[in-house]
């Protein structure tokens, strides 16, 4: 929690959580579900480059935000500021990554996103998130769903 209040996001749940005095009869697990539906929403690049890089290869990622590889080496590592769509796209990668953590290891996780999928009219994650996307999109909202239904071991396909 002492993470979120020096970033800046869910300050008052955090500094709440921190007092162990959660506001207006809010219990902890409450105070743990607002946080968590927060993060989602917040994209932290600062956070998120070491992690996803460490599941996806620079050269798969960068075709994944629709930026160079020398330009995903330079956020990385802070020599430049992030811009806001690859900081969005970043995100929600992380998101998609974590859901299916546990079903799937490191190089599982690569090929998830190279398969084609008959949910998605035989094509492949890595080409619907070719060009000017955008996680909202109604044709890459499916994506998610696909991550979540392979993370309760549904297939997908």
């Amino acid at each position: 929690m002492e993470g979120l209040l020096r970033r800046g996001i869910c300050t008052k749940a955090a500094q709440q959580w921190l007092s162990r005095k959660p506001a207006g009869g809010t219990s902890r697990d409450q105070l743990l579900a607002e946080v968590s539906e927060r993060l989602e929403e917040c994209p932290s690049p600062d956070t998120e480059w070491q992690s996803v890089r460490e599941v996806l290869d620079d050269d798969l990622l960068a075709g994944l935000l629709a930026i160079s590889q020398v330009s995903l080496r330079r956020y990385a590592k802070g020599e430049r500021p992030c811009p806001d769509l690859t900081a969005v796209r970043l995100h929600w990668l992380a998101l998609v990554i974590e859901q299916l953590e546990g079903t799937y290891n490191a190089w599982g996780i690569r090929r998830w996103f190279q398969r084609p999928r008959a949910a998605l009219d035989g094509q492949a994650l890595l080409d619907r998130l070719q060009g000017p996307w955008d996680p909202d999109d109604n044709a890459i909202q499916p994506i998610f769903s696909l991550a979540q239904s392979a993370s309760f071991g549904m297939v997908a396909s």
